[in-house]
């Protein structure tokens, strides 16, 4: 390579991420090669949305693609022991997440990332809302919607805010967030990561790039981040604990020893949502929104697709979509905001390497009957046996169909099914949909 030829990059993983980063890199001056094991006709609007000037490979990972590369930017969905990228760091070419490429482009703009095994998704949108309605022209994506390098390059933020995945961390080195928020930390994705242990060292990533002149905030709740130690200065959440710096009291939300609006005005369902609110009160307060902003966006806020939603009501029987709980933790901390022995719980889909019996105290003397639907239903059900009635099912519809004739008004049907959706449907989005429609074709809503 001659001094005026541009360095080279290469893009793993050809989704959101991967094309954001291509455009970015291609605006920083590098020649971009674009690698994805997919087939041409799976990924071709992909495609089509990369710029004109980057070279496409797919369907294997040849090492030649290293060849002349000075950097590899690796996409969340792609695994960190893939031969290419063990090949790569033996070589000495850098290795970065697409979170990192990004963050090194934001510099000088003030960053939140948000991180955790539940919740994530809802406290970033109300981090979001809450810094717009301070006046703070807000970029929120990352695991969420925009892919970071989409919002570098889209620029005039005057701050972002980024969902963060553990497969997003995983390769991020100097990434430094101004709030950095670890919600929670329960069993999920150990299909990918051996051990618990793991999982939460993934998770802290998230504070390695931060100063003492930074923020760490921690759910005072959750043992499991009891022992964390980081060098940013630590301020917590708690649905119990009046010492932490965003707390519930009496019925309130009180943020920095000031009370913020009565849980009665939070338009969220359940005691998982508060928690997410103190989090991203928490979060905007230490960005530089005022009080005020923050308790207009927690009115305004009526939170988000298959997460908690009304989506019908008949015989006094409310259908709630929560398809986005795919793990147990999810599902136990949405259990806790209905009324004991209220609710008919549709559990069940693809497992991901989840011990279900870390349920059992999350639905015994709350849980009216369950309702166990796809692959994962067997193993479900020798998991729970004792701890409330079961129903093997089989299918979403036929599952509706039983807890609609058995649930009595005041009640509710609940799709939080613990697992993946993909062994039924294509995604949680699809399996959320479905269940909105049959339940107004059961209420007669349709």
């Amino acid at each position: 390579m001659s001094e005026t030829s541009p360095p080279r990059a290469l893009v793993l993983g050809l989704g959101l991420s991967g094309v954001g980063a291509a455009a970015l890199l291609v605006r920083q001056g590098y020649r971009v090669t674009v690698n994805d094991a997919a087939a041409a006709e799976k990924l071709a609007g992909r495609i089509a949305e990369l710029p004109a000037d980057v070279e496409v490979l797919l369907g294997s990972h040849p090492p030649a693609l290293l060849d002349g590369a000075s950097l590899v930017v690796v996409s969340p969905g792609v695994p960190w022991e893939l031969p290419l990228l063990a090949a790569a760091r033996s070589r000495g070419i850098e290795v970065i997440a697409e979170i990192e490429l990004a963050g090194r482009a934001l510099a000088g703009v003030p960053i939140a990332g948000v991180t955790g095994s539940n919740g994530k998704t809802t406290t970033t949108a109300l981090l979001g809302a809450m810094l717009n309605a301070a006046g703070l022209r807000t970029g929120v994506g990352g695991n969420i919607g925009v892919a970071a390098s989409t919002l570098v390059l889209q620029s005039g933020w005057d701050a972002v805010v980024l969902e963060l995945s553990s497969f997003q961390l995983e390769g991020c080195v100097r990434l430094r967030p101004r709030a950095a928020l670890l919600l929670n930390l329960s069993a999920d994705h150990l299909d990918r990561h051996p051990t618990m242990g793991a999982y939460l060292a993934l998770k802290a990533r998230l504070f390695a790039g931060q100063t003492p002149d930074d923020t760490a905030i921690l759910n005072a709740d959750d043992p499991a981040l009891a022992g964390l130690v980081v060098r940013s200065r630590i301020v917590r959440f708690s649905l119990h604990d009046r010492s932490a710096e965003a707390h519930l009291a009496g019925g309130t939300l009180v943020l920095d020893g000031t009370p913020l609006l009565p849980r009665a005005e939070l338009p969220l369902l359940g005691d998982h949502n508060v928690a997410n609110a103190l989090a991203a009160a928490l979060g905007a307060a230490r960005m530089g929104a005022p009080h005020a902003a923050i308790a207009a966006a927690l009115r305004a806020f009526r939170g988000l697709p298959h997460r908690h939603r009304v989506v019908s009501e008949g015989r006094g029987v409310r259908f709630i979509d929560d398809s986005k709980g795919t793990n147990i933790g999810a599902t136990a901390a949405g259990l806790a905001g209905y009324a004991p022995g209220s609710i008919h719980l549709i559990l069940g889909g693809l497992g991901k390497g989840q011990d279900f019996r870390e349920l059992r105290p999350a639905i015994a003397g709350r849980v009216a009957c369950a309702y166990l639907i796809g692959a994962a239903s067997d193993e479900i059900g020798a998991a729970l046996v004792g701890a409330a009635p079961l129903d093997a099912c089989g299918t979403l519809e036929e599952a509706m169909r039983r807890a609609f004739a058995r649930a009595r008004p005041g009640e509710v049907v609940l799709l939080s099914p613990a697992c993946a959706s993909f062994d039924q449907f294509r995604d949680y989005h699809h399996r959320g949909e479905e269940f909105a429609r049959l339940a107004r074709l059961v209420t007669g809503e349709a």
